[in-house]
């Protein structure tokens, strides 16, 4: 079998160490280990790490930091993964074997599209359904999503908040989609990478919780700033589930390096992970003053939605300007990288990264600015 190339990703992976500005990044600057292992005492303890395996689902203490951030769930109830990715190949890899007369993913488009084309290269039927853009506000399709969900689906795959929207689901949505899914004995996928990253004051709403027919896959790397830690982990409804997901881990990378259990232990403590949370909260709302003022500059030839979550927009290219296109040029001409829309299944959008350093971001936008230029 052939595999489908994951786009987005290949594209940055080729790109974004050569350009001069990355602003394809979907989080927070990265911190650095020194940011919060601020202490001889807590240095001295990273040293002193002995470099063998790790618990392969995780230490307990990593599993009881995860679950603090989950009401109702226990260290038993967590798999902790290397990055949100293997969180959320090792979600799909289960439901895909473990449902074989459930062929259908129901897919929120637009979204990262990791969940869908692992889905896909399993051999599964992807059924999207859509954030609907209407008076400058994303909603999901739920008469939509009724439609599409029968008794062929194994589960519905979500983002919220949303990549690359910054889209947060209501509560009240969240509930209709899982009883949707209930009803027709499927799963709901939930990727909440975001959540912690919000423009707003208070958490974004989490499908943990609501019913047993729940995963919850997340990480570190996007509201926290720590990517380079490559850890992840999966929220399961059943001890069952966790168990089965467990199994299915042994046949990947085993378990999270030690020092990344460790640092992600401390990262998640409640003193850590609030410091953490602030920081992040700061640079998305003041970059986002700086998106929207430029947005606004050029509202001529783009329009943007202010996102609710997260370091990412989602902007509409005038309708004469293939954002593909437009993207290689500007990765070619003005050494900038950016997502086009094409990547999300959304050709006319660009998804703009703006969680950098403001002195890295706006010597960016004027590279893009000038490129725009030639469009007016």
């Amino acid at each position: 079998m052939i595999l489908d190339r994951f786009e987005l990703e290949r594209m940055q992976s080729e790109w974004e160490h050569r350009v001069e500005y990355n602003l394809s990044e979907s989080g927070v600057k990265p911190m650095h280990i020194r940011d919060f292992v601020d202490t001889e005492k807590l240095q001295n303890q990273l040293l002193d790490i002995e470099l063998g395996y790790s618990q392969t689902n995780g230490t307990l203490d990593l599993r009881e930091a995860i679950s603090y951030h989950y009401p109702g769930t226990t260290a038993e109830h967590i798999i902790a993964t290397n990055g949100g990715a293997e969180a959320n190949f090792l979600t799909t890899w289960w439901l895909r074997k473990e449902n074989p007369d459930r062929d259908e993913l129901v897919f929120m488009i637009p979204n990262y599209m990791q969940i869908g084309g692992i889905w896909k290269n399993l051999g599964g039927k992807v059924i999207p359904f859509k954030l609907e853009l209407k008076n400058d506000v994303w909603n999901p399709d739920i008469d939509g999503l009724k439609a599409s969900v029968t008794s062929k689906t194994a589960a519905i795959a979500i983002c919220t908040p949303s990549n690359p929207t910054g889209k947060i689901l209501s509560e009240s949505d969240l509930r209709t989609i899982v009883a949707i899914a209930k009803k027709n004995g499927a799963y709901v996928v939930s990727d909440e990478i975001y959540r912690g990253a919000e423009l707003q004051e208070g958490k974004a709403p989490s499908v943990n919780g609501l019913a047993d027919n729940v995963l919850i896959t997340s990480s570190l790397s996007k509201a926290y700033g720590l990517p380079g830690l490559r850890l992840g982990w999966v929220v399961c409804p059943t001890l069952q589930a966790a168990t089965e997901l467990w199994t299915y881990s042994d046949y990947t990378t085993i378990c999270p390096t030690k020092a990344s259990d460790w640092l992600a232990t401390l990262a998640l403590s409640q003193e850590v992970q609030a410091k953490i949370e602030k920081r992040t909260r700061k640079v998305v709302r003041e970059n986002w003053a700086i998106m929207e003022q430029w947005i606004d500059s050029h509202s001529s030839l783009l329009s943007g939605v202010a996102p609710e979550a997260a370091a990412i927009c989602f902007i509409k290219l005038r309708d004469d300007i293939d954002s593909l296109d437009f993207t290689m040029r500007l990765l070619k001409e003005k050494s900038v990288l950016v997502s086009p829309g094409e990547h999300f299944d959304m050709p006319g959008f660009l998804r703009i990264g703006f969680g950098s350093e403001k002195e890295y971001l706006m010597p960016a936008l004027e590279r893009i600015s000038e490129l725009l230029k030639d469009y007016q």
